[in-house]
């Protein structure tokens, strides 16, 4: 404020000016404005906000880099743009025509992007007015629409200044519908626009180099009082509320003005009262200080003199140079090209090769580490006769409870194989133990599901049977059994069967038996398909084609033969090893080769007095009369193709012999890729240790459940917590398949026995119904949820539909899962497998 007459306001004015300065170049960023004046030749000098632009973009300090005002342009262009149209929309559309030409002036890519657009009349050629109508849309109509949206974006968006100063109702709009008030209010609308940009050059991403650098506000200096009515007094006196309105605290304005109704302070006071406001930030505080400057008396002003003196200059606290943020952009902008570079090079790798050349592992998470398991102090017959015990307990709870009124009470067959020698050999690969286990389990479950719901669940009673080594009693028991059951002249108490859990001449001759006897059967494990020829059996396990396909798939696609240390490649050859004496041995060894192309079959039996070795046909399938010879044969096609896996399709008894044969008598050193079949259970590889004894084996083998670690759904939990009690969390079967398989079978017949007595109401109930309910599929469509996954049965069907398996990979700290794929819960399926679920699943035909 001036006071008096004289010129000392202005005369402070330019030497602030020259106080930003040092050596030629802005220590802050400034631009000193003079009011804008006709000049005598007929061209004026640029108006005051002509001058601010190019002021801040003259006088910018070391690294501050280029300064944009994209809202100051674009206000700009809209002020200075006018239409003749009346209606709305298309005056708005004309509108952002006239601010998009102005805009591509000064944008080489828009200029481009025009010139390719053919924006001129479309030429007569047939060719040439095709690629006229293609690119005009493209790069002409397009971009201008972008435009459009992205000036609206950025001028409405919430929160905004304009939407308040232009008194937009809710919702966003139309920017460009709002022409009149910009016009009318043009310096208030342009000192907006304005503020607004400086305030995101100054609070831009800090990862920027030069935002970084950016350390002091903006600075306008108007060292001329404005006329009344000019531009330079309609931009002091609307300032404050110009920053009350954008938030701004990036920009101070210096400016000499008429004396006011203001009380002016001096400029020691003013200073004092300047540095006090950096000590309480705020948005958009339009904070302003009147200082009033007297007329010079001839002698300079003490208080003054003494701050400049102790103020020589501006100085901030680092000086930086043009070159820094160049220099620092460079650097990072390599290191995310580089970073980029790599991602996107592990990326395509991922999307060409999704498993890379890693060896296959885990590749679906565990809740907990699946330890092996430890063999029992306790002799094979004495465990054999605690799960026996544990049925016959439930059975004498069964008795007592049928005296109760209102109670149902029916008796369902376990046939299996027994345990009566101490032969832990035997004993560990037949499964007789953990199956019998498995049943006892499922019916002290089903038992007190019927003591708590006794008008609608029936009490079971399981008789067991022993089938005799290798099922060779089974056809005697199972003649004994139906012989029995007519005798019992109507009085259907015996439901069902489970159990046959091998697919042997006997097991057949058995099935035929019980079947012709109108008994409904439940496997409790992987039979040949030949198992299925009957209308009376089922199984809950998936059967042999279906672990053959996917056994196949996993050969073909997943890295499992190691080619080289720790890389691994998926095989390109495999010789299968098959008891042909075996009808399930047979049986997938068949359906294997069938589904692996070229793959060769080598058929070894461990006994063959027992049965008649078939003679061998073709030329891809070949005899073995010993292990020793069966090892050689399989280096030898290894040699020939190092990509080879083996896939043992045998029963397990002989494996770890086959293994210390190839180690020792071969000249492969002990390496190989073994993929095995179900066959190969937890327990037989936890007694076993194969990565443990050779350590150069690769095995994979199929398995139905991993309990300890892996479990499918809710009631797989409960058959996990329910063996831990019961046998505890160490027991060597604790991992394997034969138990919650068992549990699932028995399970199932009895789901089907409950739903017999339901449809029957009050009246008797018997073996038809139950074979009934087994056709119809138990549960419906989405099946019924078990330990082992969901067992969904197509009406009539022998298996469940997509039943779960599981690929392992054996290692020494217990087995990982390498694949798993079918329904683990209703409408919870596994259909991919491998590294990011890189392989679709096999499904059901």
């Amino acid at each position: 404020m001036q006071q008096g007459r004289g010129d000392e306001a202005e005369r402070i004015a330019e030497g602030e000016c020259l106080r930003l300065r040092v050596r030629g170049r802005a220590l802050v960023p400034y631009a000193r404005i003079q009011e804008s004046r006709p000049r005598g030749d007929g061209q004026r000098t640029p108006d005051v906000f002509e001058q601010i632009e190019v002021g801040l973009r003259d006088n910018l300090p070391g690294g501050f880099g280029r300064l944009r005002l994209p809202r100051y342009r674009l206000m700009r262009a809209f002020a200075a743009a006018s239409s003749t149209e009346d209606q709305a929309a298309v005056r708005a559309r004309e509108l952002r025509d006239q601010c998009y030409a102005e805009r591509r002036k000064d944008s080489r890519i828009l200029k481009a992007l025009h010139a390719i657009s053919g924006a001129g009349e479309p030429p007569a050629n047939v060719v040439a007015w095709m690629w006229h109508w293609f690119r005009h849309p493209l790069f002409g109509v397009l971009p201008r629409r972008l435009y459009g949206l992205r000036a609206g974006r950025r001028m409405m968006r919430k929160g905004g200044w304009f939407r308040s100063w232009a008194r937009v109702p809710s919702g966003r709009g139309d920017f460009f519908r709002h022409h009149d008030a910009v016009v009318t209010e043009r310096e208030d609308a342009l000192l907006c626009a304005l503020l607004d940009d400086l305030e995101a050059a100054a609070r831009g991403p800090r990862l920027s180099p030069w935002t970084r650098r950016r350390r002091s506000r903006f600075v306008l200096v108007f060292p001329r009082e404005g006329e009344p009515g000019s531009v330079t007094e309609s931009v002091v006196r609307g300032f404050p509320q110009a920053v009350e309105q954008t938030g701004s605290t990036a920009v101070v304005l210096l400016a000499v003005g008429p004396a006011g109704p203001d009380t002016p302070q001096s400029l020691a006071m003013a200073t004092t009262t300047i540095d006090s406001w950096t000590r309480s930030p705020g948005r958009g505080r339009g904070r302003s200080v009147v200082i009033g400057v007297e007329p010079l008396a001839g002698r300079p002003d003490q208080e003054a003199q003494g701050w400049l003196l102790g103020h020589p200059e501006i100085q901030p606290r680092r000086v930086h140079s043009d070159l820094a943020p160049r220099a620092e952009a460079f650097v990072m902008a390599v290191a995310g090209v580089t970073v980029l570079s790599l991602l996107g090079y592990q990326g395509v790798r991922r999307l060409v090769d999704p498993s890379s050349d890693r060896c296959l592992g885990a590749t679906v998470a565990t809740t907990e580490p699946a330890d092996p398991g430890r063999i029992p102090g306790q002799s094979p017959k004495e465990l054999y006769a605690r799960a026996r015990a544990a049925v016959d307990e439930q059975n004498k709870q069964a008795e007592t409870a049928a005296k109760r009124a209102g109670t149902v009470i029916r008796t369902v067959v376990y046939l299996g194989i027994p345990v009566t020698v101490d032969n832990w050999k035997d004993s560990l690969y037949s499964g007789a133990i953990p199956a019998l286990r498995g049943i006892a389990l499922a019916q002290e479950q089903l038992n007190s599901e019927a003591a708590n719901d006794v008008h609608h669940k029936v009490w079971l009673r399981v008789r067991v049977l022993d089938a005799g080594p290798r099922f060779s009693n089974a056809p005697k028991v199972a003649g004994e059994l139906v012989r029995e059951m007519a005798e019992l002249k109507g009085e259907q108490q015996i439901m069902g069967v489970v159990g046959l859990g091998q697919s042997r001449a006997d097991s057949l001759a058995a099935r035929d038996i019980l079947g012709d006897g109108g008994l409904p059967m439940i496997g409790t494990t992987a039979t040949a398909l030949e198992m299925q020829q009957h209308g009376m059996y089922r199984q809950v396990a998936p059967d042999n084609r279906r672990e053959a396909r996917i056994a196949a798939d996993f050969a073909r696609r997943g890295n499992i033969v190691e080619t080289s240390a720790r890389t691994c490649a998926p095989a390109r050859a495999a010789i299968v090893v098959a008891d042909p004496t075996d009808s399930y041995s047979a049986n997938l060894s068949e359906l294997f080769t069938s589904e692996f192309e070229g793959a060769r079959t080598i058929r070894y039996t461990a006994e063959p007095s027992r049965e008649p070795v078939p003679a061998a046909s073709g030329d891809r399938v070949e005899s073995a009369s010993t292990l020793d010879e069966v090892a050689n044969r399989v280096c030898e096609r290894i040699q020939e193709n190092p990509r080879t896996v083996l896939y043992w399709a045998a029963r397990p008894t002989e494996f770890s012999a086959f293994l210390n044969a190839f180690d020792a008598g071969t000249q492969c050193d002990g390496r190989l890729t073994v993929l095995g079949g179900n066959d190969i259970t937890n327990a037989v590889v936890d007694a076993q240790r194969p990565s443990d004894s050779h350590p150069r084996v690769r095995l994979y083998y199929a398995a139905h459940a991993l309990p300890k670690s892996h479990s499918p759904n809710v009631m797989g939990d409960r058959f996990r917590d329910q063996y831990r009690e019961a046998y505890g969390a160490d027991d060597l079967w604790g991992n394997d398949g034969h138990a919650p398989l068992a549990w699932d079978a028995l399970r199932l017949l009895g789901s089907a026995v409950n739903s017999a007595r339901q449809q029957a109401g009050s009246a008797p109930f018997g073996l038809g119904t139950v074979q009934q309910s087994l056709v119809q599929g138990v549960g419906g469509p989405d099946g019924k949820r078990g330990a082992t996954g969901v067992l969904a049965f197509d009406r009539n069907g022998k298996v469940p539909v997509n039943k779960r398996l599981l690929m392992l990979h054996d290692t020494a700290a217990g087995p990982e899962v390498a694949l798993e794929c079918g329904f683990r819960a209703s409408q919870d399926e596994r259909t991919s497998w491998g590294p990011g679920g890189a392989f679709p699943c096999v499904r059901d035909k």
